[in-house]
């Protein structure tokens, strides 16, 4: 798998999602996944100081992932993202100084690590100003204990007005975005589950292409759907999109989820389009491995047009 610059990281391109670790993928699973990635060329890992709270705790996520970077070794080779800001149990909401302080150190612990290569605001805290955010986040990158920030389920203009902040300030902004974007389009007429989460917008991504910002793409996979059509989540619209999706996989003979990673990690290449990286995971080796071939699918330019504008 290819290596790309994320913001002066060297990542692959595809990121392993851990969010089931520790909870509805067992720890022997989660290393299996784990070990599969890093074999075949993966570095870049995504956790969450809440994953998964609504199955358990919210700790398993960077614990399991922190007994596997113990028991494996190789830390410098990897980049391990983390996340803080969302509710987990009634605790951890918000983007204040004391929560942002008290979180990366509860992360380093679990993690079993001194620093994270990539650190999100899980999602927006309007509550607080803007410039304590930053700030804290900022001294985080000072002492060492953060090397590049990144913002999850922002809005566009919220995610400028904190880089603006940053710049006056000369604290240092952020340079990743993490949000839903998928190959299909979704209806209109259907609200997402959640309010924070919408799904990734041409404006959004005419946006992010002018800023030369990436796009580590959650969701990706529409919840297994484009394998299994009965998992596609009822917003998504199929259709001559899906159908052309279909045929081409039919036709390169391969599974039509490798060929939407495939279109993600080549959709740089076309105009108004950013770097995107697909975050995904499975709780089983054989499939995980079969998607992430998608990263090795060639796309000519007429395949990546015929994709991206059916």
């Amino acid at each position: 798998m290819k290596k790309i610059e994320l913001s002066g990281l060297k990542v692959s391109e595809a990121c392993l999602g851990a969010m089931n670790f520790g909870t509805s993928t067992s720890e022997e699973n989660s290393f299996a996944v784990l070990d599969a990635f890093v074999e075949r060329g993966g570095n870049f890992i995504d956790t969450s100081n809440n994953y998964a709270h609504w199955l358990g705790t919210g700790d398993e996520s960077e614990t399991t992932l922190g007994k596997w970077l113990r028991s494996r070794g190789g830390r410098d080779k990897l980049v391990i993202a983390t996340k803080v800001g969302f509710d987990r149990h009634g605790e951890g909401q918000g983007l204040k100084k004391e929560q942002i302080e008290y979180w990366i150190d509860q992360s380093l612990k679990k993690l079993q690590t001194d620093y994270v290569d990539l650190y999100y605001a899980h999602t927006d805290d309007p509550a607080t100003p803007l410039e304590e955010t930053m700030e804290a986040f900022n001294n985080l990158v000072k002492k060492g204990k953060v090397r590049v920030l990144g913002a999850s389920n922002y809005d566009v203009w919220r995610f400028m007005d904190a880089n603006t902040v940053a710049e006056k300030k000369n604290f240092t902004p952020y340079s990743v975005m993490q949000q839903r974007f998928t190959y299909l389009y979704e209806r209109s007429d259907i609200a997402p589950k959640y309010k924070f989460n919408e799904a990734t917008s041409r404006e959004r991504m005419r946006f992010l292409a002018d800023r030369k910002i990436p796009l580590v793409a959650y969701s990706c996979l529409a919840r297994g759907g484009y394998s299994v059509p009965s998992r596609m989540p009822e917003n998504m619209i199929t259709g001559k999109r899906m159908q052309t999706l279909s045929e081409m996989a039919l036709e390169k003979g391969v599974d039509a989820s490798a060929l939407v990673i495939a279109w993600l990690v080549n959709l740089y290449r076309m105009p108004d389009c950013t770097r995107v990286i697909p975050l995904f995971s499975s709780s089983g080796v054989g499939h995980f491995v079969e998607n992430l071939s998608g990263c090795d699918i060639n796309l000519t330019d007429e395949e990546m047009e015929i994709l991206t504008n059916a």
